[in-house]
């Protein structure tokens, strides 16, 4: 127990002459459950510290969102073939991803997710297409995305195989440009022999 002594301050710790004098500033003893600690006689100051006893209740653990499983398969046009060279640009509510050809898996919590997808590194976003895809909790959901044969046309993006936009006048441009390229070997065979 600490011992408090009243009456004068011993000359050895008196303030120097002319100093300004201080007068104690009494303290409170702030409410809450006793510590078990004595305060001091006079001041009602505790002579230690003062420890507030609480219970702490552990915070409760989150539970886990819901969640399900988005499938992109994307696949390109063999005549397309540089295609090949790019990835796929995967977009859902705005966070973006790059992917190679194929099948992706993508853990999305359950609701409604805006998907855009487009062939990466075209100048006006080669095959873009967006939709809205339910996801269900603890479902996986399939959707298929192909890419179209010429630039700027939009992709294809559904719950089954996608046909090829752009596919048959593909093969027709493909077609004019061989008869073409016939034609010119025929003439220059002709003028050649001739």
């Amino acid at each position: 127990m600490t011992a408090v002594r009243h009456g004068p301050a011993h000359p050895a710790h008196a303030a120097p002459a002319g100093a300004p004098v201080l007068s104690p500033v009494p303290r409170t003893v702030p409410d809450g459950p006793s510590t078990g600690r004595h305060a001091r006689v006079g001041s009602g100051v505790p002579s230690g510290p003062l420890v507030r006893l609480r219970t702490v209740v552990p915070a409760p653990e989150p539970s886990p969102e819901p969640s399900g499983r988005l499938v992109i398969d994307s696949s390109y046009c063999r005549l397309s073939p540089h295609l090949g060279a790019r990835k796929v640009a995967v977009s859902v509510d705005g966070l973006p991803w790059r992917f190679a050809w194929g099948r992706t898996p993508i853990d999305l919590p359950a609701g409604r997710h805006l998907v855009e997808i487009e062939v990466e590194g075209g100048r006006n976003g080669w095959g873009h297409v967006a939709d809205a895809v339910p996801v269900a909790a603890g479902h996986t959901v399939e959707v298929f995305y192909r890419a179209p044969a010429l630039p700027r046309l939009a992709g294809s993006l559904g719950p089954a195989r996608q046909r090829t936009a752009g596919f048959p006048v593909c093969v027709a441009l493909l077609a004019l440009g061989g008869l073409a390229v016939l034609a010119l070997l025929v003439a220059a065979l002709v003028l050649l022999v001739g």
